[in-house]
């Protein structure tokens, strides 16, 4: 009789840690799950929401012409070749850098463009004029964050 309840016992012990370990991995492949949902479009784009087409003057507007023009700011810089004074030649587009950063803090789409730019700027002041080839992606998802009409 002691041995039987010793096997009951054992078996109880197993059954407890199967379901233990069933719950532990139910919960990590829910976790694992979730995180790749939300890091796969993040580092892809697939998520990209352009700005929408904005009545002029409005912050959607104001933010997608700012970006546009502050891209080609730095496209244009990074052609007249590298040096110190790379932040000299984003001028004068840049001077007005805040305007546009405010215009787009209003919206979640403006927040994504804005990100994409400062990425590319970043980008182009530590790799220019030696890494264009690499800034590619960067342009365009910068380019993908604004309306069709000002791609």
């Amino acid at each position: 009789m002691v041995e039987g309840s010793r096997d009951d016992a054992a078996r109880a012990r197993l059954q407890g840690k199967r379901v233990a370990l069933g719950i532990v991995l139910f919960v990590s492949v829910g976790i694992i799950g979730s995180s790749t949902m939300q890091i796969v479009p993040a580092v892809f784009g697939t998520g990209i929401r352009p700005l929408p087409d904005g009545l002029p003057g409005s912050s959607a507007h104001t933010c997608a012409e700012g970006v546009q023009r502050l891209e080609k700011a730095l496209e244009r810089a990074s052609e007249e070749g590298g040096g110190a004074d790379f932040s000299a030649r984003l001028r004068p587009e840049w001077d007005d850098e805040s305007t546009v950063e405010v215009a787009c803090s209003r919206s979640s789409e403006g927040l994504d463009a804005w990100a994409a730019l400062a990425r590319l700027r970043s980008a182009e002041e530590h790799l220019a004029p030696d890494g264009r080839g690499l800034l590619a992606p960067l342009r365009r998802d910068v380019r993908a964050h604004l309306p069709a009409d000002l791609r």
